[in-house]
């Protein structure tokens, strides 16, 4: 049953839009929803921010997709804010030398920016860079940043605004296309989903972060 009054001082209470969690406005307390097992194959995606639209039980049998699903579950379920998956993606995840952040492994960055930057907004913060291309380093690789994820396959980059985000599609091996654009993928570069899963969280909770009100993001 939903909580809807607060127990110790009897306001209403407010609902996270990324967890199962309510606030009391009033006096700060927490409650959390009674979690059932999972029989709808949702893997523990949280309905308020996700709509499934496919069977997830093939993609939950690969490590990396595995990997991936229950990655984006419990940042999503563990982490208020798009911060926290930052702080815990540095803290708690292994990343391979595929994948850069401000202070490791800096010079790749530096060398993307200069394709980058006309897509980006004064002040906009790098988050994370990810080389995808195995034979063509520097070429073909994915950066998030606080306002977009940018896609560049050699001379092209293309932008997605966190906002704009609509529709993912996790792949068995890992691999996640964003918005039903095959040029727009995150690709696993973990091996096991892990860091991947923490990604996409991370562009959700950016996404909710930057419009609340928006609608939830289509898995398909």
């Amino acid at each position: 049953m939903e909580l809807r009054k607060c127990t110790q001082c009897g306001g209403n209470l407010n609902r996270l839009h990324t967890r199962r969690i309510w606030v009391c406005p009033f006096c700060g307390a927490k409650y959390e929803d009674e979690v059932k097992e999972d029989l709808s194959g949702y893997c523990g995606l949280n309905s308020e921010v996700f709509k499934v639209e496919t069977d997830l039980s093939k993609v939950m049998t690969k490590d990396g997709g595995s990997g991936c699903i229950r990655t984006i579950a419990h940042c999503m379920d563990t982490c208020e804010t798009a911060a926290q998956v930052e702080e815990y993606m540095r803290r708690k995840l292994p990343f391979s030398d595929d994948i850069s952040l401000p202070g490791v492994r800096e010079d790749q960055i530096e060398k993307a920016m200069p394709a980058i930057l006309p897509l980006m907004e004064p002040g906009e913060r790098v988050i994370v860079y990810g080389n995808k291309g195995i034979l063509s380093k520097g070429k073909e690789y994915f950066v998030i940043t606080d306002k977009r994820v940018l896609f560049a396959d050699r001379n092209e980059v293309k932008s997605v605004l966190h906002t704009d985000l609509d529709m993912l599609k996790i792949e068995d091996c890992g691999n996640c296309t964003v918005n039903g654009d095959y040029g727009k993928c995150i690709v696993d570069l973990d091996g096991k989903g892990l860091f991947q899963g923490a990604l996409i969280a991370l562009m959700c909770l950016l996404s909710f972060e930057a419009m609340p009100d928006r609608g939830r993001i289509r898995i398909v």
